[in-house]
């Protein structure tokens, strides 16, 4: 198995925040009343699908710049406060993690103008994480509804795979065993973080992983995701200092 996370640059434009949330008037109400077309998902769901790649520092330490690796994140709630996105706890790189560290990472949207945001929680047992990032105007208000996965589902997954930002693909949900989903819809490097949706929006699962072709050449779809329902458990999350609060139970 190998992350689906990419390597490489993007082009970069630096902002304090995300205008492309802050100027939003209106999200789209999820559930959908009805099965989503794939053109009805891509204009709906796109939108709520962040790049995200670990914060570096420059040499002397004055300033974040990106790192060379990426991956996506999607959006969970939207408040008078900030924004929150899950992620793979892979893609933000959370290896010297510890309760007093405050770690970073970048994140953008489609107008691809980056800004700095806070690693606020990652999961201790699963590939999972939480990054949070103010708001400096605006009052729309956004809630993703989650939902239990049921094996042969119709999916959307929307990531990055290799660079190719905000790309959909389809499948089904091929197994589920515990927390983890394997899917049908193709993944690759820059999909890990990304959403895994339903017909009508609901977000099932967050891409962990595909399976390494250079050890198993007769792989095909076989994608895995974790389960978003463990979002919305309490248990199992290790806060960084101020993150706990950052987070509304629902």
């Amino acid at each position: 198995m190998v992350v689906a996370l990419s390597i490489g640059p993007f082009p970069v434009a630096m902002s304090n925040g995300l205008a492309d949330l802050d100027e939003r008037t209106n999200y789209p109400v999820l559930p959908a009343p009805t099965t989503m077309s794939g053109a009805d998902a891509s204009t709906q769901l796109k939108s709520l699908v962040a790049v995200i790649s670990p914060a570096a520092q420059t040499w002397f330490g004055k300033r974040e710049v990106l790192s060379m690796s990426f991956g996506a994140g999607a959006l969970l709630q939207a408040t008078p406060a900030g924004y929150l996105f899950a992620t793979a706890r892979h893609v933000i790189g959370t290896a010297d993690w510890s309760v007093a560290s405050k770690p970073r990472a970048m994140i953008s949207l489609e107008s691809g103008v980056w800004s700095g945001a806070d690693v606020i929680a990652r999961h201790q047992d699963l590939d999972l994480a939480l990054v949070w990032i103010p708001r400096h105007s605006g009052s729309t208000s956004f809630v993703q509804p989650v939902a239990a996965p049921l094996d042969g589902e119709e999916i959307l997954v929307i990531g990055h795979p290799e660079g190719l930002k905000f790309t959909l693909s389809t499948g089904i949900i091929s197994r589920t065993e515990n927390s983890s989903l394997q899917i049908s819809a193709p993944v690759s490097p820059g999909n890990s973080g990304g959403p895994v949706y339903d017909r009508k929006g609901n977000l099932l699962g967050i891409v962990s992983s595909t399976m390494d072709k250079s050890i198993r050449p007769n792989a095909e779809n076989l994608g895995f995701a974790i389960s978003a329902k463990a979002l919305l458990a309490q248990a199992g999350w290790e806060f960084a200092p101020g993150g706990r609060a950052k987070v509304e139970v629902r």
